[in-house]
């Protein structure tokens, strides 16, 4: 990291108060803090991070008196080698910063065939940590057993189901998938009866005192009700009427729907997609060709994230009293699974051209034969083809790409509702005078506008190649549009502070007395909220907000990272 990108992101670190979650400021004068081998453990289980040393977070993030560059450095290769394991490989630097020296380490995830990263001397079960928030938190054992079973291949859904027997399998589903078996591979399957088939294909298995068995993968592609065995491996839905889960009107009600889905997943999926459907707005347009309803989440972009979310969570007995979790808001859909990605897959590779990985493989094999009840089509192709999927027909709809957060225990994907390029976000960009920019620079400055980082994987769910992602990146940081921060599998952009908001200044008062009035009917509201009615860019928001809190005018309802932090003026006043 050079001394620019270094003051851009502490120029972001100021504007936002804190710590970031991926970057951790220690003032480190009079040493190397201990706990920072928590935060290299944390940094190499999770997505990476930068360290920064020689700066004082609680004093606008300036450097600190008394702060040795050479010795910390010197004293932060030791730790990283000696006092982790396995050992922590990084780029340390020494940069020049405000007429003062300060140490810089990037730190990359740990490979998830080595994880955990632990502090040798507490051992993997007390020295294991992850990032939350901007601090470090220790892992549980479910999540070391998960990293443990990531390293090689589960076999959960291969085992056979106690108390279950042939008669809990669907007869006549199980008769058209040893009909299709035997058409699409002769050679495999021909000459074999129906029992002699499903032994092969995993459906059924001999359980130790030699009694056959539906599998879980069997029972949860064929059976006739699963739950009975399991009842929690099923999805839910809840529907809420606001924003969060806490955002209720006045009388109104709690839900708008709330409900479970059972049965084989062939049948789950295509219910979830009918109820989804059923409570989202839909808008009808009339052309040459007839009418088309355009929903607010395509139909196929809902199926393949359901369908993958059930396909791909974690089936082990830790997690099988959590359903696969769908959660419908006003301005965003969510589906939630048990067990993050699995395999040597990450959050940026996804929607890569054949980036795949199956923690459930005899449930992958077997879905991708079995047709979904309501379509015909098949509940599975399993050739990684699911998420590009996805992104395809949201950009076809012309929707932002969806967003994707994994954690060890859990992995979720956000759709969002609304059109990232509304009137006000074009007519922004076009204020910025940068003619030929690209449909796909037109969207990654919209995601900045929000106050979001993007990175080269935010371009490849824009649908495009690692090079052009790059290339078109660069180009914004040539343009002076959007500022870099971060060398190579590090590198995030955001939006240059000049192109922040390069609208003139407003006539009906500053950013913070704007803030100010649309708080003054005493409603609660959103960082969110209070950008779409003032007009003010993230930042701008962000930073009237923190300078009206610091004078005490306002209070946030909750801490900084809760999604149900809102915001009101204390007491009623004149600006």
């Amino acid at each position: 990291m050079d001394k620019q990108q270094l003051t851009r992101l502490v120029d972001l670190l100021r504007r936002s108060g804190s710590d970031l979650c991926d970057v951790e400021v220690k003032a480190a004068a009079g040493g190397l803090p201990k706990a920072l081998r928590d935060t290299l453990s944390a940094f190499s289980n999770d997505r990476g991070g930068t360290v920064i040393l020689g700066l004082e977070e609680g004093n606008e993030f300036r450097p600190a008196n008394g702060f040795d560059a050479a010795k910390t450095s010197s004293a932060l290769a030791s730790t990283c080698n000696d006092e982790l394991q396995p050992p922590v490989r990084t780029e340390i630097e020494i940069v020049e910063f405000e007429d003062a020296l300060v140490v810089v380490a990037e730190i990359s995830e740990l490979d998830p065939r080595f994880k955990p990263c632990f502090v040798a001397a507490r051992g993997e079960y007390n020295g294991s940590f992850t990032r939350g928030g901007d601090g470090d938190r220790r892992l549980t054992d479910f999540e070391i057993h998960l990293l443990h079973t990531n390293r090689g291949q589960p076999n959960d859904d291969r085992q056979p189901v106690a108390a279950a027997t042939l008669a809990d399998l669907d007869a006549a589903e199980t008769q058209v998938l040893v009909t299709r078996v035997r058409q699409r591979q002769p050679r495999a399957f021909a000459n074999l009866d129906e029992s002699q088939i499903l032994r092969r294909l995993n459906v059924v298995a001999e359980d130790e005192e030699g009694i056959v068995r539906p599998t879980l993968g069997g029972l949860l592609a064929l059976g006739t009700y699963p739950q009975q065995f399991f009842p929690q491996l099923n999805a839910t839905l809840v529907a809420y009427p606001g924003k969060s889960a806490a955002d209720v009107p006045a009388n109104g009600p709690r839900f708008l729907d709330n409900r479970s889905f059972d049965g084989p997943i062939p049948v789950i999926v295509d219910e979830v997609v009918t109820a989804v459907l059923r409570n989202t707005s839909v808008r009808s347009f009339v052309d040459g060709n007839g009418r088309t309803d355009v929903y607010d989440y395509p139909a196929e972009v809902v199926r393949e994230a359901v369908a993958n979310a059930l396909l791909h969570r974690d089936y082990s007995t830790y997690s099988r009293g959590t359903p696969v979790q769908i959660t419908l808001y006003a301005d965003r859909l969510v589906i939630a699974n048990p067990g993050g990605l699995f395999g040597a897959v990450t959050e940026d590779d996804l929607g890569g051209e054949g980036v795949t990985s199956s923690r459930n493989p005899v449930l992958a094999k077997l879905l991708q034969d079995i047709r979904l009840p309501e379509t015909g089509r098949m509940a599975c192709e399993n050739r990684a083809s699911g998420i590009p999927t996805m992104l395809r027909e949201l950009r076809r709809a012309g929707s932002p790409p969806p967003e994707f957060h994994n954690r060890i225990t859990r992995f979720k994907v956000v759709l969002p509702r609304h059109a990232l390029l509304d009137d006000a976000t074009t007519a922004w960009i076009v204020s910025l005078g940068q003619s030929g920019l690209t449909t796909s620079q037109h969207l990654a400055l919209a995601e900045m506008r929000t106050g979001r980082t993007v990175t080269n994987g935010t371009m490849r769910n824009l649908g495009l190649e690692a090079h052009r992602a790059t290339s078109e990146l660069s180009d914004l940081v040539n343009r002076g549009v959007a500022v870099r921060i971060g060398e190579r599998r590090h590198a995030r952009y955001v939006l240059a502070p000049e192109a922040d908001d390069p609208t003139p200044s407003r006539a009906d008062g500053t950013p913070e007395e704007l803030v100010w009035r649309t708080l003054a009917d005493g409603t609660e509201l959103s960082r969110r909220d209070i950008e779409q009615r003032t007009g003010l860019s993230y930042m701008k928001v962000l930073r009237a907000l923190k300078a009206l809190e610091d004078s005490g005018r306002v209070t946030p309802t909750a801490p900084g990272r809760s999604p149900l932090r809102r915001y009101r003026r204390n007491g009623p006043g004149l600006w």
